[in-house]
């Protein structure tokens, strides 16, 4: 097993298995983001979720700039995924205002798949990753693109993960204006 890799178990006893991305993942994580709700889609955006983003991921595997962790099931469904990844926007990086560690910063982030949530894989998938990023010399992580502010319960997962507020900034226009949190942790 990889040194990024782990096990963790849902609350019901599942053992699952915590590891990065794979070339021949493309297809488990293409139903994984195929299946998510739009609920879940409409909170979480650093890509489309559709078969060709899985199999470029699959095909650009890069672990010098981003880690792509997977929880897997015993029958090897992906119910969890997130990136940890080197490459900080300019946005969050203006955000944070000179508050990050040039070449020690990460961003983070994560999703559960909507059957599997609040099971407590995201906290133990969270942690795991969390400590790669310390493991892999990182010194901050930053939730990229922030939280939304009408997801108070994922604000409150993130405080009790060790984020901290930073700022709060508008995203989209007009009637489609979203209020976010730009949150740090230290690690």
């Amino acid at each position: 097993m990889s040194p990024l890799s782990t096990t963790i178990r849902t609350a019901n006893g599942i053992e699952l298995t915590v590891r990065p991305l794979a070339a021949n993942d493309q297809e488990a994580l293409a139903s994984y983001f195929l299946g998510l709700s739009a609920e879940t889609r409409r909170r979480y955006g650093p890509h489309p979720f559709d078969r060709q983003t899985a199999e470029t991921l699959c095909a650009s595997i890069d672990p010098s700039k981003t880690i792509r962790f997977l929880a897997l099931d015993p029958d090897g469904r992906i119910v969890g995924y997130m990136i940890l990844t080197r490459e900080v926007s300019r946005g969050d990086r203006d955000r944070h205002r000179g508050q990050l560690t040039p070449g020690a910063c990460a961003s983070l982030a994560p999703s559960i798949a909507d059957a599997y949530q609040d099971q407590g894989i995201g906290s133990q998938m969270a942690q795991h990753v969390l400590a790669a990023a310390a493991e892999l010399g990182l010194e901050q992580v930053i939730l990229m693109g922030g939280v939304q502010d009408s997801n108070k319960r994922a604000y409150h997962y993130y405080e009790k993960l060790g984020f901290q507020w930073v700022c709060s900034f508008w995203t989209g226009a007009d009637e489609t204006r979203i209020l976010n949190h730009a949150m740090i942790r230290p690690l």
